[in-house]
């Protein structure tokens, strides 16, 4: 038996289990993504909350989730503010050794 798992039960199913795992902006990627992994492979996937929090971690930003994997950002000299290229790097470092997905307010990454 299957079910059609609308953003609105998604996002509630979070909201009831889990809802210290991810921001809405967040849950609200991570199901469009979703979405759209099941339309380019043409099969569907499996709803499970716990599983989805295992999988994905969510971050403020890419130089966030990149040091939280070793990734080291370049040194900023005092008074200086982080340009893109730091984050940039930071977004490629993260595609070499994973899967992400960019949103409003941060980024979600595959675990590693």
């Amino acid at each position: 038996m299957k079910e059609t798992v609308t953003e609105f039960r998604f996002i509630d199913a979070f909201s009831r289990f889990r809802s210290e795992n991810f921001s809405r902006p967040a849950l609200v990627a991570l199901f469009e993504h979703l979405e759209e992994l099941e339309r380019d492979l043409g099969e569907e996937t499996e709803f499970d909350v716990v599983s989805l929090c295992c999988d994905w971690t969510e971050y403020a930003d890419a130089i966030e989730a990149a040091e939280a994997y070793g990734w080291e950002a370049p040194e900023i000299p005092e008074g200086e503010e982080r340009d893109d290229t730091s984050n940039r790097k930071a977004l490629e470092f993260l595609q070499d050794k994973t899967h992400l997905v960019e949103f409003e307010g941060g980024v979600l990454v595959l675990n590693f």
